[in-house]
């Protein structure tokens, strides 16, 4: 019912995306450029779970890898789909904790980007293990600092996410789930958690 719910949330704001879409890729450009150092050049395939509006994902392709991209909502999809920059992303219909819909080992990186915190931890755990199904070598996840604004406190109220409880137990939840982990701060608000799957 909650995967439903938030079907439906994002198939309705997806327009929003639309206009969001050049800013975000901005700020995902800088990030991969200024400080996000795990050498991208070495790999050949990403997989980019939640991929919304593809903003994120079309850095990947810039950087000349395989890129996929799954996502729930239908209306992110097709916000992805005009872009111009995103005509070489691979884009299918999927909710990550559906089951992904590749072998084991298909990708060399797997990133997700402000999904987690939108999930229970059931579902969490799901997308964590998916994440070390399909992954080779590296699992990615932006996603909100313990810094927040009055209106992310607002958004994730209506949201109905698991932010609150998200926020004090990411770190402790990867370091479990995957062995290891690195924090990258990337703004006030943001935060970089990287995990090797080797």
């Amino acid at each position: 019912m909650a995967a439903n719910n938030s079907r439906r949330l994002f198939d309705n704001i997806s327009p929003v995306y639309h206009f969001l879409y050049a800013r975000q890729r901005k700020h995902y450009q800088r990030y991969y450029k200024e400080k996000i150092d795990c050498n991208l050049s070495r790999f050949s395939s990403v997989l980019d779970v939640g991929c919304g509006s593809g903003a994120m994902a079309s850095i990947f392709s810039d950087l000349g890898l395989r890129t996929f991209g799954v996502d729930q909502s239908l209306g992110m999809l097709r916000v992805a789909k005009r872009q111009p920059e995103n005509h070489k992303l691979t884009l299918i219909q999927n909710g990550a904790v559906d089951g992904l819909p590749f072998r084991d080992k298909s990708f060399d990186v797997i990133i997700a980007a402000y999904m987690a915190h939108g999930i229970k931890t059931e579902m969490r755990l799901k997308l964590y293990s998916e994440m070390k199904r399909v992954g080779r070598h590296l699992a990615i996840l932006h996603d909100y600092s313990d810094e927040r604004s009055l209106i992310t406190t607002v958004v994730e109220y209506a949201e109905g996410g698991d932010y609150f409880n998200f926020i004090k137990v990411i770190r402790d939840e990867l370091a479990q789930n995957f062995g290891n982990l690195e924090v990258v701060p990337l703004e006030k608000r943001a935060t970089c958690y990287i995990c090797s799957l080797e």
